[in-house]
Order: C-alpha cells, then sequence, then structure tokens
C-alpha cells in the first residue's frame, strides 16, 4: 500500500466514533467510503469492474456529502466534497477505460479531498482518538 493511500484510509477511519453520536448519517457515510476506499487500496491497478464500483460508491458518498455540509453552510466542505465526487467519477471512467494512470491521478485527487475536510473539521483527542468538529454557521 502506497503512503498516500495508507494516509487517506486512516484519515477516513479516525473520525468515526466521534462522529456517530451528533451526525450517524455521516458516520455511515464515512463507513462506506472506508469500505470502497480499502477496495480500492487492495487493488495494485485502480482499474477494473472492482475498482469502477468502488468508485461509484464514492461518488454516492460525495453527493450525499455536498447536501449535508450544504445545510450547514460550510462551503469549504461543500467544496471539497464536490471536488471528490468529480475525483470518484474521473476515476470510475478511468478505471472502467483500463486507463491506470489517470485512475491513479484521480485516486490522489479523492485523498486530497478527504485530506483537506479532516484538517479542517477532524480534531485529536486524547488516546489518539477523532472526532469531528463542526460548528454551523449563522444563516446567510
Amino acid at each position: 500500500m502506497r503512503a498516500p493511500g495508507r494516509v487517506f484510509l486512516l484519515l477516513l477511519t479516525a473520525g468515526l466514533s466521534a462522529a456517530a453520536q451528533e451526525y450517524p448519517e455521516l458516520t455511515a457515510w464515512m463507513k462506506a467510503s472506508g469500505a470502497a476506499s480499502g477496495t480500492l487500496q487492495k487493488l495494485e491497478r485502480k482499474t477494473g469492474p472492482q475498482a469502477v464500483s468502488a468508485a461509484e460508491r464514492l461518488g454516492g458518498v460525495f453527493e450525499n456529502m455536498i447536501g449535508f455540509w450544504r445545510q450547514l453552510k460550510l462551503d469549504d466542505a461543500v467544496k471539497w466534497s464536490a471536488e471528490g465526487k468529480a475525483a470518484a467519477a474521473q476515476l470510475a471512467n478511468a478505471a472502467y477505460a483500463e486507463d491506470a494512470a489517470a485512475a491513479e491521478t484521480a485516486f490522489a485527487r479523492l485523498g486530497a479531498a478527504c485530506h483537506s475536510c479532516h484538517e479542517a473539521y477532524r480534531e485529536k483527542l486524547a488516546g489518539g482518538k477523532y472526532r469531528i468538529r463542526i460548528e454551523p454557521k449563522e444563516p446567510r
């Protein structure tokens, strides 16, 4: 497993427990995303039917998160979710076309979208645990 992939999977799973208390839908999406990402991590080449399916599942997760973050009026998280959705679509297309280089590039973009959001909204707690730090903004 390459370092960016490990970081992506670690960041994804690290925030699950705390998010469960307040945002069960977010937790469910993170678990689904973790499963799909895990599938992709195991693939030497991010191509073929398994990769296509995992990328499409990730695209659905990002689509859900766009609405979630929009309701909380967190524009940066909406942007990162949209970027993740676009990267997932690019990955699905590249995987279907058996274009390993494009698939790797799209997979890296997925990880970058996740990383950006986790850096902004994930807080490290004692004992190596994390929680999601969400402070909704006032209505515009």
